[in-house]
């Protein structure tokens, strides 16, 4: 039988693979012999033999590894108490994945298959895992991978940083490509084309977000990136569209892509731009990762550095003099922000059922006197609503400028994103600017009975058709940035309360009340909103209409072009509907 979604699939992963001392072995019966529909997983009897993934050792110069999980020094055999302490430290946080081959930020994806937090005397199970990887440091790496992963009849992945909600970095019985290593990064000073001339990036796949700002800005530049230190700028981030804090005068990071380069399923290096190859160009952009093809690297547009302040404060119920006066303040404060928006500000905040804490409310080209000055009206209404309760003083705000968007940034939100995990279930929504003109009494009741149940909110606010970005960098070109996107007041990260403390079963109960019962609390108040495809949850009812927005049909249309047999696969990317899983977490033609 096939899964149309992996709930089942993922219930069997206790029985699934895991490496030599932590299991190798899928759990099916070694007389199971698949049909050629379905990709080949550990213990069936097309599974490559060891003498083939030593040949393509040999053929990547010794760069395959063999995925040990992280967590195995919490298991016998590998049991160390010292690293194992160390790690239930660190769980979930971004240096645990970032850096090492295989392993991936996703809980849900994990599945508690190889953790800190089972008894040491349980096996450490590969579930999810990759069992091997190949470390990219040339296209021959890529091509090769591609070619072993056909030929062998297994799944093919690309695993960059690993900050992927769905999973997608990953999968059972897969052959991954990890581009940590594969990120230089080099300014083009005078890139010159019809459609751009001006300075450029070049940016390899594994090129980090903080990486490219601080080179970039150190040469004079400011670049769109992400305001997460270690996503990759080139990776799921770019393909997906790409919001920060600059997005509200250059847009959102696709909108300033010059050039894809990406190898396709037949080994082909394509060079995809607004002239070349514009149908993937404009796909690659905003479209949706890891569905084309192998992103090897992009070539961005990049900015004059300029001044820039911030405005950080925060927020509590008893600060606000009662619960609601709280929410009043909250809605005031969505209300006063949408002017800021207008003038090419974004807001980065969070706020829960008790508390809101806003990271950074940023300014470019404003010094910090001039921001408090356009912070004025916000602050005041805050102190209507509250009774006099909030005040500036009360609120704390931290007003900061620098000479350049990385300084300020490095200064002032970076540390703040450094303890930053992954639930175990989170879902997205997008606030459309017409609900909050038109239907804010609504839509404020709708947050208000999402959090009293217990769900937090994560957000950024912007407004990337305002009069100021269109006047200083309209996209360099057509693109398949999700029209609901554009159109959008914020985006929400929905998520629960979590522990890992929790036992393991809450991680599903909490996946079905969040998709249930939650998210239709919201979308009767916005309905059809729709999520942003980067942030969003993998059971989204309507991925096509949600994430995609009317750009479905016609990325559909250059997937089955440039990538026919469907090789490249991701459970919400374009093409993900041809295919399903069978009992034993095989991916086959659906």
């Amino acid at each position: 039988m096939l899964l149309r979604t992996i709930a089942t699939a993922l219930a069997i992963l206790a029985v699934t693979a895991g490496i030599p001392e932590v299991v190798l072995g899928s759990g099916s019966s070694p007389a199971f012999q698949t049909a050629i529909q379905c990709r080949y997983i550990p213990d069936d009897l097309g599974w490559p033999q060891p003498q083939l993934w030593n040949q393509l050792n040999r053929t990547v110069n010794g760069r395959l590894i063999a995925t040990v999980p992280v967590g195995s020094v919490c298991h016998y055999p590998n049991y160390d108490e010292a690293k194992c302490n160390d790690l239930t430290a660190t769980w979930g946080l971004v240096q645990t994945a970032v850096p090492r081959p295989a392993e991936f930020l996703a809980l849900y994806f994990q599945n508690n298959t190889c953790t800190p937090f089972t008894p040491s005397s349980t096996r450490c199970l590969l579930g999810n895992y990759a069992p091997y990887s190949i470390d990219v440091r040339s296209i021959d790496d890529v091509r090769a991978g591609i070619s072993f992963a056909q030929k062998r009849n297994i799944r093919l992945v690309i695993k960059n940083s690993g900050h992927d909600f769905y999973g997608q970095s990953t999968g059972k019985g897969a052959l991954s490509l990890w581009m940590h290593n594969y990120n230089k990064t080099t300014i083009i000073p005078n890139y010159s084309s019809s459609y751009y001339d001006g300075p450029a990036l070049h940016v390899q796949t594994g090129a980090e977000a903080a990486a490219a700002g601080a080179y970039v800005s150190a040469q004079g530049y400011t670049v769109v990136a992400g305001s997460c230190p270690t996503v990759k700028m080139a990776g799921g981030y770019l393909g997906g569209g790409g919001h920060s804090y600059l997005s509200g005068i250059y847009g959102f990071a696709a909108d300033n892509v010059l050039e894809w380069e990406i190898v396709t399923a037949d080994g082909e290096r394509v060079v995809a731009t607004p002239t070349e190859n514009a149908d993937l160009y404009w796909a690659l952009s905003g479209g949706g990762s890891g569905t084309y093809g192998v992103v090897l690297s992009a070539t961005v547009r990049i900015f004059p550095n300029e001044v820039i302040s911030n405005a950080a404060f925060s927020f509590s119920v008893s600060q606000a003099g009662g619960v609601e006066q709280y929410w009043n303040a909250v809605s005031a404060f969505h209300q006063q922000l949408k002017p800021l928006l207008d003038q090419g500000m974004v807001a980065e905040y969070g706020f829960t059922n008790e508390t809101m804490v806003v990271t950074g409310v940023m300014a470019p080209g404003q010094t910090s006197q001039s921001l408090q000055s356009s912070l004025q009206p916000l602050f005041d209404a805050l102190t209507a609503k509250s009774c006099s309760q909030l005040t500036a003083k009360s609120l704390g705000v931290k007003l900061a400028q620098a000479d350049s968007y990385y300084d300020l940034y490095e200064a002032e939100i970076e540390a703040h994103l450094a303890g930053l995990v992954f639930p175990a279930a989170m879902a997205g929504r997008f606030v459309p600017r017409k609900a909050m003109d038109v239907n804010s009494t609504d839509l404020d009741t709708a947050l208000r009975a999402v959090a009293e149940r217990g769900y937090s909110y994560a957000v950024i606010a912007l407004n990337v058709l305002n009069s100021v970005r269109n006047r200083t960098a309209p996209p360099i070109a057509p693109n398949a940035v999700q029209p609901n996107f554009n159109d959008a007041y914020s985006s929400l990260m929905i998520s629960p309360r979590w522990s890992n403390s929790f036992p393991w079963s809450e991680a599903q109960v909490l996946q079905d009340q969040l998709m249930n019962e939650i998210l239709p609390i919201y979308d009767a108040a916005a309905p059809d909103a729709g999520a942003y495809k980067n942030e969003a949850n993998w059971a989204e009812k309507d991925i096509k209409k949600s994430f995609y927005a009317g750009t479905y049909e016609r990325l559909d249309d250059i997937k089955k072009q440039i990538d026919p047999k469907g090789f490249f696969y991701g459970i919400t990317s374009v093409g993900f509907d041809r295919f399903a899983w069978d009992s034993a977490g095989r991916l086959c033609n659906a």
